[in-house]
Protein backbone atom coordinates (compact mmCIF):
# COMPACT_ATOMS: atom_id res chain seq x y z
CA UNK A 1 0.00 0.00 0.00
CA UNK A 2 1.08 3.78 -0.97
CA UNK A 3 2.38 5.39 2.22
CA UNK A 4 -0.33 8.32 3.05
CA UNK A 5 0.97 11.34 2.71
CA UNK A 6 -0.46 14.73 4.81
CA UNK A 7 -0.35 18.71 3.25
CA UNK A 8 -0.65 21.24 5.69
CA UNK A 9 -0.53 24.40 4.06
CA UNK A 10 0.15 27.92 5.93
CA UNK A 11 -1.71 31.27 5.93
CA UNK A 12 -3.74 32.06 2.39
CA UNK A 13 -4.94 35.83 3.30
CA UNK A 14 -6.86 36.04 0.00
CA UNK A 15 -4.06 35.07 -2.43
CA UNK A 16 -6.06 33.34 -5.16
CA UNK A 17 -3.69 32.36 -7.58
CA UNK A 18 -1.01 31.12 -5.03
CA UNK A 19 -3.38 28.93 -3.39
CA UNK A 20 -4.84 27.37 -6.79
CA UNK A 21 -1.04 27.16 -8.23
CA UNK A 22 -0.53 24.98 -4.61
CA UNK A 23 -2.80 23.26 -5.08
CA UNK A 24 -1.92 22.01 -8.51
CA UNK A 25 1.44 21.15 -7.56
CA UNK A 26 0.62 19.27 -4.49
CA UNK A 27 -2.02 17.35 -6.77
CA UNK A 28 1.51 16.49 -8.95
CA UNK A 29 3.54 15.81 -5.94
CA UNK A 30 1.11 12.85 -4.44
CA UNK A 31 0.55 11.17 -7.76
CA UNK A 32 -1.32 8.11 -6.62
CA UNK A 33 -0.63 8.28 -3.06
CA UNK A 34 -3.56 8.33 -0.80
CA UNK A 35 -3.67 11.96 0.84
CA UNK A 36 -5.23 14.48 3.08
CA UNK A 37 -5.09 18.42 2.89
CA UNK A 38 -4.92 20.77 6.03
CA UNK A 39 -5.28 24.19 5.94
CA UNK A 40 -4.22 26.44 8.98
CA UNK A 41 -6.84 28.78 8.61
CA UNK A 42 -6.83 32.98 7.83
CA UNK A 43 -8.48 32.56 4.05
CA UNK A 44 -9.53 36.24 3.63
CA UNK A 45 -8.18 39.36 4.86
CA UNK A 46 -4.95 41.26 3.33
CA UNK A 47 -5.11 39.56 0.17
CA UNK A 48 -6.96 41.30 -3.07
CA UNK A 49 -9.15 37.73 -3.84
CA UNK A 50 -10.50 36.73 -0.46
CA UNK A 51 -13.80 35.89 -2.52
CA UNK A 52 -12.00 33.52 -5.02
CA UNK A 53 -10.13 31.87 -2.01
CA UNK A 54 -13.22 31.31 -0.41
CA UNK A 55 -15.27 29.40 -3.07
CA UNK A 56 -12.17 27.37 -3.51
CA UNK A 57 -12.03 26.17 -0.56
CA UNK A 58 -15.54 24.93 -0.56
CA UNK A 59 -15.63 23.35 -3.53
CA UNK A 60 -12.39 21.36 -3.24
CA UNK A 61 -13.92 20.31 0.19
CA UNK A 62 -16.79 19.32 -1.25
CA UNK A 63 -15.42 17.65 -3.59
CA UNK A 64 -13.38 15.24 -0.94
CA UNK A 65 -14.69 16.29 2.58
CA UNK A 66 -12.70 13.28 4.03
CA UNK A 67 -9.76 14.48 2.89
CA UNK A 68 -9.90 17.87 3.01
CA UNK A 69 -9.82 19.42 6.60
CA UNK A 70 -10.05 23.47 6.96
CA UNK A 71 -9.36 25.07 10.30
CA UNK A 72 -10.38 28.09 11.39
CA UNK A 73 -7.66 30.85 11.90
CA UNK A 74 -8.82 34.54 14.25
CA UNK A 75 -9.19 36.35 10.79
CA UNK A 76 -11.95 34.15 9.35
CA UNK A 77 -13.08 33.79 12.92
CA UNK A 78 -13.49 38.28 13.14
CA UNK A 79 -15.36 38.17 10.13
CA UNK A 80 -18.13 35.76 11.13
CA UNK A 81 -18.19 37.72 14.60
CA UNK A 82 -18.34 41.08 13.03
CA UNK A 83 -21.09 39.47 10.28
CA UNK A 84 -23.16 38.93 13.94
CA UNK A 85 -22.98 42.23 15.24
CA UNK A 86 -19.65 42.00 16.51
CA UNK A 87 -16.66 44.45 16.42
CA UNK A 88 -16.40 45.20 13.12
CA UNK A 89 -13.51 47.87 14.06
CA UNK A 90 -11.34 44.92 15.23
CA UNK A 91 -12.00 43.19 11.73
CA UNK A 92 -11.61 45.95 9.93
CA UNK A 93 -8.13 47.68 11.13
CA UNK A 94 -6.62 43.72 10.77
CA UNK A 95 -7.33 43.60 7.09
CA UNK A 96 -11.09 43.14 6.70
CA UNK A 97 -12.00 45.96 3.82
CA UNK A 98 -9.68 44.04 1.99
CA UNK A 99 -12.35 41.36 1.74
CA UNK A 100 -15.14 43.44 1.70
CA UNK A 101 -13.77 45.03 -1.91
CA UNK A 102 -13.61 41.51 -2.44
CA UNK A 103 -16.82 40.59 -2.06
CA UNK A 104 -18.63 44.16 -3.14
CA UNK A 105 -20.49 45.00 -0.02
CA UNK A 106 -20.24 47.33 2.32
CA UNK A 107 -20.36 44.80 5.30
CA UNK A 108 -19.60 41.78 7.02
CA UNK A 109 -23.07 40.47 7.18
CA UNK A 110 -23.26 40.93 3.50
CA UNK A 111 -20.64 38.38 2.94
CA UNK A 112 -22.64 35.21 0.81
CA UNK A 113 -24.43 33.18 3.72
CA UNK A 114 -22.83 29.92 2.54
CA UNK A 115 -19.38 31.86 3.38
CA UNK A 116 -19.88 32.36 6.92
CA UNK A 117 -21.62 29.03 7.87
CA UNK A 118 -18.92 27.64 6.02
CA UNK A 119 -16.31 29.65 8.14
CA UNK A 120 -18.36 29.39 11.10
CA UNK A 121 -18.61 26.08 11.75
CA UNK A 122 -14.72 25.52 10.91
CA UNK A 123 -12.73 23.34 13.83
CA UNK A 124 -10.87 25.15 15.63
CA UNK A 125 -7.74 22.21 15.62
CA UNK A 126 -7.05 18.53 14.08
CA UNK A 127 -4.84 15.64 15.17
CA UNK A 128 -3.40 12.75 14.08
CA UNK A 129 -0.72 10.03 16.07
CA UNK A 130 2.24 12.45 15.74
CA UNK A 131 0.58 16.11 15.06
CA UNK A 132 -1.65 18.48 16.10
CA UNK A 133 -2.39 21.25 13.85
CA UNK A 134 -3.85 24.39 14.69
CA UNK A 135 -4.35 28.09 13.52
CA UNK A 136 -1.94 29.86 15.95
CA UNK A 137 -0.79 27.79 18.63
CA UNK A 138 -1.18 26.71 22.33
CA UNK A 139 -0.74 27.28 25.52
CA UNK A 140 2.33 25.44 27.00
CA UNK A 141 1.63 22.78 29.81
CA UNK A 142 -2.07 22.55 29.31
CA UNK A 143 -3.69 18.74 27.81
CA UNK A 144 -3.91 19.63 23.75
CA UNK A 145 -7.66 18.65 24.31
CA UNK A 146 -8.34 21.27 27.10
CA UNK A 147 -7.19 24.44 24.79
CA UNK A 148 -8.98 27.18 24.72
CA UNK A 149 -10.62 28.84 21.62
CA UNK A 150 -8.69 31.87 22.48
CA UNK A 151 -5.56 30.67 22.78
CA UNK A 152 -6.09 28.23 19.45
CA UNK A 153 -6.93 30.93 17.25
CA UNK A 154 -4.49 34.00 18.72
CA UNK A 155 -1.22 32.56 21.16
CA UNK A 156 2.14 33.58 20.21
CA UNK A 157 4.09 34.06 23.24
CA UNK A 158 4.91 31.83 25.54
CA UNK A 159 3.98 29.03 22.98
CA UNK A 160 6.53 30.25 20.47
CA UNK A 161 9.61 30.52 22.60
CA UNK A 162 8.76 27.34 24.35
CA UNK A 163 11.07 24.51 23.74
CA UNK A 164 9.02 21.83 25.39
CA UNK A 165 7.69 18.57 23.94
CA UNK A 166 3.97 19.19 23.83
CA UNK A 167 3.01 15.67 23.70
CA UNK A 168 2.54 15.98 19.80
CA UNK A 169 4.51 17.53 17.26
CA UNK A 170 2.74 21.30 16.57
CA UNK A 171 2.04 22.41 12.79
CA UNK A 172 0.79 26.28 13.02
CA UNK A 173 0.39 29.45 11.26
CA UNK A 174 -0.46 32.87 12.43
CA UNK A 175 2.51 34.37 12.96
CA UNK A 176 4.58 35.66 9.68
CA UNK A 177 8.16 33.88 10.22
CA UNK A 178 9.74 36.97 8.13
CA UNK A 179 11.98 35.46 5.91
CA UNK A 180 9.71 33.77 3.32
CA UNK A 181 10.29 30.16 4.69
CA UNK A 182 8.45 27.78 7.20
CA UNK A 183 10.04 27.74 11.31
CA UNK A 184 11.49 24.48 11.90
CA UNK A 185 11.46 23.94 15.53
CA UNK A 186 12.46 20.68 17.41
CA UNK A 187 8.50 20.76 18.85
CA UNK A 188 6.29 22.70 16.21
CA UNK A 189 6.45 24.41 12.71
CA UNK A 190 5.25 27.68 11.50
CA UNK A 191 4.02 27.46 8.17
CA UNK A 192 2.81 31.19 7.55
CA UNK A 193 5.53 32.43 5.26
CA UNK A 194 3.83 35.71 4.53
CA UNK A 195 1.89 35.15 1.43
CA UNK A 196 0.15 38.00 1.31
CA UNK A 197 3.09 40.01 2.05
CA UNK A 198 4.92 39.29 -1.01
CA UNK A 199 6.07 35.66 0.33
CA UNK A 200 5.25 32.44 -0.87
CA UNK A 201 2.09 30.25 0.40
CA UNK A 202 3.97 27.22 1.33
CA UNK A 203 3.32 23.44 2.51
CA UNK A 204 4.68 20.83 4.39
CA UNK A 205 4.39 17.20 3.63
CA UNK A 206 4.21 14.67 6.59
CA UNK A 207 3.81 11.15 6.36
CA UNK A 208 2.40 8.54 8.79
CA UNK A 209 6.07 7.27 9.65
CA UNK A 210 7.87 10.35 10.60
CA UNK A 211 6.83 13.12 13.04
CA UNK A 212 8.73 15.82 11.57
CA UNK A 213 7.71 17.34 8.29
CA UNK A 214 9.64 15.41 5.17
CA UNK A 215 9.56 18.97 2.68
CA UNK A 216 8.28 21.83 1.87
CA UNK A 217 6.54 22.85 -1.64
CA UNK A 218 5.55 26.37 -2.37
CA UNK A 219 3.18 27.66 -5.02
CA UNK A 220 6.10 28.32 -7.43
CA UNK A 221 6.42 24.48 -7.22
CA UNK A 222 9.76 24.32 -5.45
CA UNK A 223 10.47 21.77 -3.40
CA UNK A 224 12.73 21.56 -0.68
CA UNK A 225 13.69 18.80 1.54
CA UNK A 226 13.35 19.71 5.65
CA UNK A 227 15.91 18.38 7.91
CA UNK A 228 15.65 16.17 10.45
CA UNK A 229 14.04 17.27 13.88
CA UNK A 230 16.23 17.34 16.83
CA UNK A 231 14.58 16.13 20.29
CA UNK A 232 12.35 18.71 21.83
CA UNK A 233 13.34 19.76 25.50
CA UNK A 234 10.77 16.73 27.90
Amino acid sequence: MATELTYAIGDIHGCFTQLRNLLRHLEEHRGQHPYRLVFLGDYIDRGRRSREAVELLIKTQAGDPERVICLRGNHDDMAVAAARGGDSQLWLANGGAATLRSYGVGHARDIPKQHLDWMGALPLAYADNKRFFVHAGIEPGVPLNEQDRETLLWMREPFLSDPSDHGLYIVHGHTPTGDDAPELKPNRLDLDTGACFGGPLTAAVFDHKTTGPLAFITDAGRIVRAPALEAAEP
